[in-house]
Order: structure tokens, then C-alpha cells, then sequence
């Protein structure tokens, strides 16, 4: 009653845990930015900005680059993605093009076609005294 006010900058009604969706059937070309999760069922032709995490469903496409906390993906992607915490490809996904993360997982059966570059910002090497992140680059190729 009399303790300090808390400050939140959401909108009324909405909550801290709240998410955003673009549904199935559902087009937006131009570029989304989210503050909170977001999750993709339609069509993106543009590039996505979330400072949280991603979720590209079964029905997705995604035409542009995407930089995010972290992502999930069962649809398709065709743009690069950098994420700063982990980036999963499971089964039915698709992703062309070129992945940034300090953590990937692709299951089998999952389409990855590009680079893969894996920055690891906890663990370091020492090189001429100096500490510089580990970086690991792979080309991969479409599964026949």
C-alpha cells in the first residue's frame, strides 16, 4: 500500500509471460521485432527481431534473417539465424543458411544446408597472451 510502486512497462493486460503469435494462414512481408516470445505458423517475408525465443512451427516460412535469444524450429527458413543461447533444428525443420549460436542441436532428419559458426563466450583460448572467444566453423551440406 505504501511501498514503492513497481514499474512495468507492458501494456495493461498484458503479463510478463505473454507471447506473440503469427498464425497459420497468416502473411506479414516487412520486418516484426518482439520483446517477448514469439512464435511463427504463417508467413514471414522479412527479417524477425525477438529478444527472446523464437518457435518457427511445422507450417512456417520464414523468408529473411532472424536474430534472437533462442530458437526452435519445425518449419522452414530460408535467411540466417543468430541466436545467443541455443538454436534446435528438430526433425521436420528446414533451415538454408548461415547459423550463429553458442549452442546448436539438429535432429535427424532435419534439412540444414549452409554454415554453421559456434561462438562460445564461456570458454575461452589464450593466443599471444590475449583471450579471444572459440569459434569452430563447419560447412555443411544438404543430406541426400
Amino acid at each position: 500500500m505504501f511501498g514503492a510502486k513497481k514499474e512495468n512497462n507492458l501494456p495493461k493486460g498484458a503479463s510478463s509471460s505473454a507471447h506473440n503469435s503469427l498464425v497459420f494462414g497468416t502473411v506479414i512481408t516487412g520486418n516484426l521485432t518482439s520483446k517477448t516470445d514469439i512464435r511463427i505458423d504463417g508467413k514471414l517475408e522479412g527479417n524477425l527481431y525477438s529478444e527472446a525465443k523464437v518457435v518457427v512451427g511445422k507450417n512456417a516460412l520464414i523468408l529473411g534473417d532472424i536474430v534472437c535469444q533462442s530458437i526452435l524450429i519445425e518449419g522452414k527458413i530460408e535467411g540466417n539465424i543468430t541466436a545467443k543461447g541455443f538454436l534446435h533444428i528438430q526433425s521436420a525443420g528446414v533451415v538454408f543458411g548461415e547459423l550463429r549460436t553458442n549452442k546448436l542441436i539438429i535432429e535427424d532428419g532435419a534439412v540444414f544446408d549452409g554454415v554453421s559458426i559456434m561462438n562460445k563466450t564461456s570458454s575461452t583460448q589464450k593466443k599471444n597472451g590475449q583471450e579471444e572467444p572459440s569459434r569452430a566453423k563447419q560447412n555443411v551440406q544438404k543430406a541426400s
